[in-house]
This record gives C-alpha cells, sequence and structure tokens, in this order.
C-alpha cells in the first residue's frame, strides 16, 4: 500500500461537500452531515495503516511520536482557526452570547467539546442547528471524537504489539469485538439517548474501526478481482450520495442507518487498493478539482461553519448568493491557512524531531488559545443598563365569584355567579381543600391595565440592575416541573403524572401540552391551589397536542405514545378543566394542525366540564437576553412587532377546532403586546428566557390575566 492515495484524497473532497451543501442549505443535501462518517472512515484507515507499517518497520509502536505527528498536522489550523473565531465572535455576536462561545472555545481546548454539546444540546438538528444562533464552534465536536480515538487506538495497538506474532490475528479480533459493541451502543443510545449517540465517541467508534479493519486486511483485499473492486466503488459513491440526498432528521441516526456511509465508504476504500480496475471510481476521485478540495478539506472544515454562522449572526438570514459567497471565504481562508500555518508546520524537520518538540508545540498552541480565552473573558461588560425599576402586580383584591359561593353549594368557578363584589375567603365545597380567596375576574379591566403597563413599558430604554431573572441566569429559568423531572423531554414516551396545586383535592385541574404548556406551570399551579384544586401536570418538550406528524426521529416515536397516554389519563381522571397549549411554529400547515387538533380536542372533551385551548403566547425578535446584553441602555431595539409576534392563522385553526370539539379558545396576545409593539421587560420582569418560552416571573406576572379568562 502506497503512503499517498489520490482516490481517498478525492473521497475527502466528496465528504466535505457533501458537509458543505448540508450546513449551507443548498441543493436538498438533507443527509450531508454523513460526510463526518465518511471522515471517520477514512481517518480510521489512514491511522490504523500508518501505524501498521510502523510495527512492521520498527517493530514497536512510538506513542510520543505518533501524537506529535498528530499535533503538528491537526493543532496548528484547529487553534488559529478557534483564535480567529473568537476575535470575530466577540466583535460580531452580543456580549451574553459571547459568553457561551468562550465557554464552548475552553472545552475545545480540552479535546472534550463533544461532552459540552451531548450534556447541553437537545437534538443535534432541532434544538442547535435551527437555533437562532448556532455555537460558531460546533463543528470541533468531530474533532474531539477523533482526537480521542487517537488517544485510545495507538495505545491499545501497542498493547496488543506485545506478542508480535499474533498481532495481525489480535488486532482483527479487537477491532471485529470492539466495534460490534460500538454498533450496539450506537443502536441503544440512539434509541434513548440520541444526543449522547450523535456526539461521543463509543457510539462512533464502530466507524473509525471500520477503516481500520481495511488497513488491517489490505493485503487479503487486493486478492479480490479489480473489476469487483471497482462496481463496489461505484456502488459505494452511489451509497454515499443516497444517503447525503435522502437521510434527514426523520432518520434514527447514528443507530444501523450509519452502516450505510460507513459501508460505503469501506467500498470506495477497497476499490483504490492497487491493482485497480481503470473503469473504477479512482479516475473520478483523481480530478484536479476533487484533489484541490480532498487536499484543502481539513482547512475547509474548520473555516466554513463558523464563517457561515458568523456571517448570519451579522447579516440574518443569508440568502443563496450570500452562502455560496461564505462558502468562498471559507475555501479562500483555508487555502491560506493550508500555505502558511498547516504545511510549514507539519513538515517542519526542526519540529519533526525529537517526538518532544512536536509536543511542545501542542501544549504551547493549547495554552495559547486558553490564554486568548481568558484574555476575552476579562473584556466582558456589566450586563446591566443601571439604575432599578419598580416591581410591577397585577395582583387586588379578592374573588368576589369565590366568596358568593361559600356555603352556597355552587362551584367556585361558576361563570354566572355575579363577579363584581369582594368579601370573605372561599369556604370549599365538601371533599376539597379550602384556599385562600383569588383576586378579581374583571378580564377586561385587568387587560385594560396591562396595556397601559406595557405601553410605557415599550418606551423603557434601561434593562434595570435588578431584573428579574437577570441576564446570564434567563436561558436557565423554567419552572419547577423541569426541576422535578416532570417535564418529558427527548426520548421519553410515558406520562409522569405529577401532581401539583391542592394535592389530594377531589377537584382536578389538567395542564397538557408541550414546554409552551410547561412555562404557564407557575400560573397555574397559584390558580390551583386558590381553587382548592389539585393540577396534574402533562407535558413533553416538542410534542404538540395536536395529532399532526412530526419530523425528527425521536419525537415521531414517542410523541403519539405520550398523546395517547395523556388523553387516557384525562379519562380516568375526568378533571374539571383542562388547559392545552403549544407553540405554534410547527412545521405542520393551519389546515393539517386544525384537522389534528380536533381529533386530539374530540378525545378529551367528553371528560371534562371545561376545555381550553390556550394559544401561543407571542414570540420575540431575537433571543431577548442576548439582544438586551447589546443594548443596555436601548433596550427597546429589542422589542417585537405585533405582527411578527403571532400566527393568526394557527389561531384561527385552534379556534375552530375548539369551537368543532365543544371547547374554547383565551388569546393571550394583548397579555403580553400593545396594538403595535412587544416588549421584552416589563418593569423589573424580563418576560422571555429564550426566543418564545416565558420566564417563571413573566408568567407570575400573568396569573392574574390567565385566572380572568379562565374563570371570569
Amino acid at each position: 500500500m502506497s503512503d499517498f492515495r489520490p482516490d481517498v484524497e478525492g473521497l475527502r473532497a466528496v465528504a466535505v461537500i457533501v458537509v458543505l451543501l448540508f450546513h449551507a442549505n443548498l441543493l436538498s443535501f438533507t443527509g450531508g452531515f454523513i460526510g463526518v462518517d465518511v471522515f471517520f472512515v477514512v481517518s480510521g484507515f489512514l491511522i490504523t495503516r500508518l501505524l501498521v507499517k510502523e510495527m512492521a518497520t520498527h517493530g514497536t509502536i512510538s506513542l510520543p511520536a505518533f501524537w506529535a505527528r498528530r499535533a503538528r498536522r491537526l493543532l496548528p489550523a484547529a487553534v488559529l482557526t478557534l483564535v480567529v473565531t473568537l476575535v470575530f465572535a466577540n466583535w460580531i455576536l452580543p456580549p451574553l452570547r459571547q459568553r457561551e462561545v468562550l465557554t464552548d472555545a475552553f472545552f475545545v481546548s480540552g479535546f472534550v467539546v463533544n461532552f459540552r454539546f451531548a450534556r447541553t444540546l437537545g437534538d443535534y438538528f432541532g434544538a442547535q442547528l435551527g437555533a437562532i444562533t448556532p455555537s460558531p464552534l460546533l463543528h470541533y465536536w468531530s474533532l474531539a471524537v477523533e482526537e480521542q480515538f487517537y488517544l485510545v487506538w495507538p495505545a491499545t495497538m501497542l498493547l496488543l504489539s506485545r506478542r508480535p506474532r499474533q498481532f495481525r490475528r489480535l488486532l482483527t479480533t479487537v477491532i471485529i469485538a470492539v466495534g460490534v459493541a460500538s454498533l450496539l451502543v450506537s443502536v441503544w443510545w440512539t434509541e434513548n439517548n440520541p444526543t449522547a449517540a450523535f456526539y461521543l465517541l463509543p457510539a462512533r467508534m464502530v466507524e473509525l474501526l471500520s477503516g481500520a479493519l481495511l488497513a488491517v486486511a489490505g493485503t487479503a483485499v487486493t486478492r479480490w478481482s479489480p473489476v469487483l473492486r471497482g462496481r463496489l466503488g461505484w456502488i459505494g459513491l452511489f451509497g454515499i450520495a443516497v444517503a447525503a440526498v435522502f437521510y434527514d432528521e426523520s432518520v434514527a441516526f447514528p443507530g444501523t442507518a450509519v452502516l450505510l456511509p460507513v459501508v460505503a465508504t469501506m467500498a470506495v476504500i477497497v476499490a483504490g487498493m492497487a491493482p485497480s480496475w481503470e473503469g473504477g471510481p479512482s479516475r473520478l476521485l483523481n480530478l484536479d478539482a476533487l484533489q484541490w478540495v480532498g487536499r484543502h478539506s481539513y482547512a475547509i472544515y474548520l473555516w466554513h461553519w463558523p464563517v457561515l454562522v458568523l456571517a448570519e449572526a451579522r447579516q440574518g438570514s443569508l440568502s443563496v448568493f450570500e452562502r455560496l459567497v461564505a462558502i468562498a471565504v471559507s475555501c479562500a481562508l483555508a487555502a491560506l491557512s493550508l500555505h502558511f500555518v498547516e504545511n510549514p508546520v507539519r513538515f517542519s524537520k526542526a519540529l519533526a524531531a525529537p517526538a518532544s518538540r512536536g509536543l511542545a508545540l501542542g501544549a504551547a498552541l493549547t495554552a495559547g488559545a486558553l490564554a486568548m480565552n481568558g484574555v476575552l473573558w476579562g473584556s466582558q461588560p456589566d450586563l446591566t443598563g443601571g439604575g432599578q425599576a419598580a416591581h410591577i402586580t397585577l395582583e387586588a383584591g379578592v374573588d368576589a365569584a369565590a366568596s358568593e359561593t361559600a356555603g352556597s353549594g355552587a362551584a367556585p368557578d361558576d361563570p354566572a355567579v355575579d363577579a363584581s363584589r369582594t368579601s370573605s375567603p372561599v369556604k370549599a365545597p365538601a371533599g376539597e381543600a379550602s384556599a385562600p380567596a383569588p383576586a378579581p375576574t374583571d378580564l377586561a379591566g385587568l387587560v385594560a391595565a396591562t396595556q397601559r403597563i406595557l405601553a410605557d413599558a415599550a418606551t423603557n430604554d434601561a434593562v434595570p440592575s435588578n431584573l428579574r431573572p437577570s441576564l446570564t441566569r434567563a436561558g436557565d429559568d423554567k419552572a419547577q416541573p423541569y426541576r422535578d423531572d416532570c417535564v418529558n423531554i427527548g426520548v421519553e414516551p410515558h406520562v409522569k403524572n405529577c401532581r401539583y396545586g391542592e394535592k389530594g383535592s377531589a377537584k382536578k385541574f389538567v395542564l397538557y401540552g408541550d414546554s409552551h404548556a410547561a412555562h404557564w406551570f407557575p400560573a397555574m399551579d397559584a390558580i390551583a391551589k386558590q381553587r382548592g384544586a389539585e393540577l396534574i401536570v402533562l407535558t413533553k418538550g416538542g410534542c404538540p397536542p395536536a395529532d399532526v406528524p412530526i419530523k425528527t426521529n425521536t419525537l415521531g416515536r414517542t410523541c403519539p405514545v405520550f398523546r395517547n397516554e395523556a388523553v387516557e389519563l384525562i379519562a380516568k381522571v375526568k378533571p374539571a378543566l383542562v388547559v392545552i397549549s403549544a407553540q405554534s411554529d410547527y412545521f405542520n400547515k393551519d389546515s393539517e394542525w386544525q384537522a389534528g387538533m380536533v381529533k386530539t380536542l374530540k378525545r378529551i372533551a367528553p371528560h371534562t366540564k371545561d376545555l381550553v385551548v390556550l394559544a401561543d403566547n407571542p414570540g420575540s425578535a431575537d433571543i431577548p437576553a442576548n439582544c438586551l446584553s447589546r443594548h443596555l441602555t436601548s433596550a427597546s431595539a429589542c422589542n417585537n412587532r405585533r405582527e411578527r409576534a403571532i400566527a393568526p392563522g394557527r389561531l384561527a385553526a385552534e379556534t375552530a377546532a375548539a369551537v368543532a370539539a365543544g371547547g374554547r379558545v383565551i388569546d393571550p396576545t394583548d397579555w403580553m403586546c400593545t396594538p403595535s409593539t412587544c416588549p421584552v421587560i416589563v418593569g423589573d420582569i424580563l418576560l422571555y428566557r429564550d426566543a418564545d418560552h416565558l420566564t417563571t416571573e413573566a408568567a407570575d406576572f400573568l396569573m392574574p390575566l390567565l385566572r380572568a379568562a379562565l374563570f371570569a
């Protein structure tokens, strides 16, 4: 086997091209993420081939020399891209996002950023790539996987080399055994922990070892007919193309689905082994254009993602032309870094021997990246506009409707009761816990008061120092059910039937829906306690109550199970009130959404006295905490326009569905928006923890409005 394989260089080009097309959202390469899997197989093949050759030549493997070569090959370009990305991120991104990127960079420097993303991100396809501003360092996860492999695999081969006569047999056995175990882990994690399956080495080892298997079995494979191998190579290229075009977020990946790009890549590598067939794919892969891209593939991979992410953060949504320009810029940066950084360091004789020099270079580059990280951390501004804001509340008085029913036998939430008077606390009906009387149910008066508050808030330009929650804590400001593990996420299909409010009460309220239902929990919990009702929380992130298709594989499997169990529990409990809520930006058309909501609501309606669809709250134009960190003294710049904040088509669909099922709809738009503007700060309260989820403080503030709408 020769040291340089032009066909493998062309295969690198194919891998990086499909990744580029996927990330730039061009030509419908929805499965372009499999380019990384092609890289993994190629890396496993090349690295293992070099180590086997070293073992055959010298009788042993030098770990310091190997790691020094890897440091010279990978770190100069990786650190250069990291530092440049940090500098531009510090210029382009809002201060709060800068802090998140700096945290990512810290983990990148330690070669463990894949663990950070596996822990902090949800579904790879929906949560991060679909985010308003994804991390410009997200693509470093694959480098971390390879670097971890480079630590483990050479040491394993060195251990096996202690029995030189049995080396190849032992190595083949280990590759097969560990590869099969890794595939089983991948399948299990894809089903039960898909984020870990995507980002972590145990599930990805099978891809790297598939390439290693070819390196160990190389001479045996060359005995196959060159024509047969060539045809297998064409089939392999076709398999890569099929995966790149037809895979998407609905595929359970990696799991068993990874076998298509992995086996296809192996077939292409086998086709190029000498002697090769002139009619095989090597002639295509040897084209000058592909050779140039393949030679620059590592640098292109490093540069393209931060260029795309930061360009979009700067310019907004990019046009096709702008995305093509971003790719061209990435290729230009790759050419410069290869010529002036990668090759000079990689082929430096002074750094090549002894190995300690290469290791010292790697340590110095890592230390330099950490130092830059520290400098940029030290330059982060204080995230407050100065001054304090008054705490604003809509609470006032007690609930006449409840007091009228004290001792009368009427239900406290009977809408026929006059709500114009006030009196003493409620006497609970038999079998129900007593509760303090809530505030007035004059919805029109509350909305009018809220509109005046919102009008004042819309012109406020200072981010108060007593903001609740603070900008740095906003993203983690989730309701109590999240802390109690009572909001299903990801692969969790079964309802958890968590109880709040007045636990044990005969009267039951149900809050059902996705994460947009969960963020109303503080308000619903307070209302349930005031009404002497037990609150049952049935929420699952990313799972709409409407019976509609879901794109992502994990949620596509688990959402129907959760929905059925939620409806069955409601039928069993027969609650006095069911409040259903969901975000409005699922990909389904309004007509499909309406039909799906009708199905669900008609299943629930016979089992409750009051069926309420709480329409989605208005959203913000950006993640408010990020925007406000840039506009500490001009907060109104982060407000959203009302027409952009709402989805009238989805509201109309939900209204029609509720009417068809005998329920009703509550529209909270006027609770959060003036006729023209939706502010993100009201007094000392930050309304949003991200682009569309309410903070717990916002839910508390809006509670009187929700209570009045439910029981007026």
